[in-house]
């Protein structure tokens, strides 16, 4: 048999897709598939017969499988994942995606095949409806979002388990220290940065820190967040009202911080104040937010530039092949970080 670091792609394609199929046996499930991505994990949708779910929120048999990337997390925080989608699905009825069990009754399978090495873990969510807004996005949507994002932490501050590495964390070293899939720790990608914008970046992080430390990671702080829920990544709509996908990414972090995250796509944008003031009008519609937490808001938008900008600084740095793809987005956010830094002082 062919090692598989070297069959051609269409090859590597075939090894996966038993992967695939043993999971869905594991599952209970019979159907076709679709490859959708062969990057970080592998997801392909599922068609299957329509089973006896009734839901306006779930396309009826159909689902996304996911044979999770080896190495990117560690089981029990996969198991952390589903098991925290399950019970806000059972508990809370809230809009986000919904995993099924095994017919031994576990969320996640572990799966051997020859030819591929190593076990692969896979899941399996239900197909969740809804459509990207992006390029028609409103205030209204913003608000809804804000609503949204209030319930998620209103159930995390009350079901989250105690805080432990199991999940990564979005605290000071989660965000400029370690490494969180680029191939370098951010700590490292520091040495690759422009004068003018390690300098910039390093006052910003240490004000970060400061209020970090004075926070502290109470549950009226800190919590169980999605960490990527915006509007142009993660967040969808359906007859008007926002559902949350993708969750691989989620950890332990400042309820303010994901705010944060909903608006850094747009902070250029002219209509940035309309935007926040919506996002932020249908959070505390919902649930309070302390004004020393909205008072930091923007400074937790330009420490998510930061994190991003040191991720792709490194991995571009590893990959330079990517370089053309990122180049654009790694000079305009510094640029943000460096306005943002000598205003902010």
């Amino acid at each position: 048999m062919i090692a598989f670091d070297q069959l051609t792609h269409l090859g590597r394609l075939r090894r996966i897709r038993q992967v695939a199929q043993a999971a869905l046996n594991a599952f209970g499930i019979e159907g076709r598939f679709k490859l959708l991505r062969l990057a970080g994990n592998t997801l392909y949708r599922v068609y299957a017969a329509p089973g006896e779910l009734a839901s306006s929120l779930f396309e009826p048999g159909q689902y996304l499988l996911r044979v999770h990337e080896v190495g990117y997390q560690t089981t029990e925080a996969l198991e952390l994942e589903l098991a925290w989608l399950s019970a806000m699905r059972r508990e809370a009825d809230l809009p986000v995606s919904e995993p099924l069990q095994t017919q031994d009754g576990a969320f996640l399978v572990e799966v051997n095949v020859p030819g591929v090495p190593g076990s692969r873990h896979c899941s399996l969510l239900r197909w969740i409806k809804g459509r990207s807004i992006l390029k028609r996005m409103q205030s209204d949507h913003f608000y809804a979002q804000g609503r949204l994002m209030a319930r998620l932490h209103t159930f995390s501050a009350a079901w989250s388990p105690a805080l432990s590495p199991v999940k990564r964390h979005f605290d000071w070293d989660g965000l400029f220290q370690n490494d969180v899939g680029s191939g370098m720790p951010n700590a490292e990608a520091w040495a690759l940065l422009p004068p003018e914008h390690h300098k910039a970046f390093s006052t910003l992080a240490e004000q970060v820190r400061e209020v970090m430390n004075d926070w502290g990671q109470g549950r009226e702080v800190y919590g169980l967040i999605h960490g990527d829920l915006a509007m142009d990544a993660n967040l969808l709509f359906w007859h008007k009202e926002p559902v949350a996908i993708d969750f691989d990414d989620s950890g332990f972090g400042y309820w303010i911080y994901d705010l944060a995250v909903a608006l850094e796509h747009c902070w250029e944008s002219e209509n940035f104040p309309r935007y926040r003031d919506a996002l932020l009008g249908g959070y505390t519609d919902v649930r309070s937010l302390p004004n020393e937490q909205v008072a930091k808001l923007e400074l937790f938008m330009a420490a998510c530039e930061v994190y991003w900008n040191l991720w792709a600084v490194g991995g571009t740095h590893l990959y330079p092949q990517f370089l053309s793809e990122y180049q654009e987005r790694i000079e305009r956010t510094a640029s943000l970080v460096v306005r943002f830094a000598r205003e902010y002082n």
